[in-house]
């Protein structure tokens, strides 16, 4: 019994330390913007600074920014190769691929989003507004060539009530989430039978 309480105590402590770590002094997740890309090129109002949330990530994929970008822009069939989607609706010319301006629906994390592209630079840039609800967001794409494939970037600021409630209650699921995307991705580029 003696060993018991000071256990049940410890990891009360330790529960309660990785919640207050989840977030910052004044009650806004934590947001780590040291390697926020300087290239990215973000709306008013959606400065990783300045947000609610932000979240980066990036990987090389051994593959051309052709076959990257055209699996990034034809959202209707991530839900075939990145689980963390579903019900993609795209209002284009074929109903299928992202284009310039574009807006489609579609759920990721298993809430809905009304999304509108706001960058489309082919094989380079691809930006999108988010909404939901007590959200607004923007996640952006950059794919930069080098020699033998590509660094493929992807950022996320959010704002908004839920933003801040969903990235306390799970500090890393935003990343994880943006990471399990882009080793799918990566997955789908590199063995394209396109490259």
């Amino acid at each position: 019994m003696k060993i018991i309480i000071p256990t049940i105590c410890i990891l009360l402590l330790v529960s309660f330390v990785e919640l207050s770590s989840a977030a910052d002094a004044n009650g806004l997740p934590a947001k780590d913007l040291s390697e926020a890309n300087s290239q990215i090129h973000w709306p008013e109002g959606f400065d990783p600074k300045e947000v609610d949330a932000f979240v980066h990530n990036e990987i090389w994929i051994n593959a051309p920014a052709s076959v990257i970008w055209t699996n990034l822009v034809n959202a209707g069939d991530w839900p075939a190769w990145y689980s963390n989607s579903s019900d993609v609706q795209i209002r284009s010319s074929d109903k299928k691929t992202l284009e310039a301006k574009s807006t489609f629906t579609w759920k990721t994390f298993g809430f809905p989003v009304q999304s509108k592209v706001n960058e489309f630079v082919p094989c380079n840039r691809l930006g999108w507004f988010g909404s939901g609800t007590g959200i607004r967001a923007y996640h952006t794409w950059l794919i930069v060539a080098k020699a033998g494939g590509c660094e493929v970037i992807t950022e996320e600021a959010q704002v908004g009530p839920s933003a801040i409630g969903f990235n306390i209650e799970q500090p890393t699921a935003m990343h994880d989430g943006h990471n399990w995307w882009l080793t799918a991705l990566k997955y789908r580029s590199e063995h394209s039978g396109s490259k």
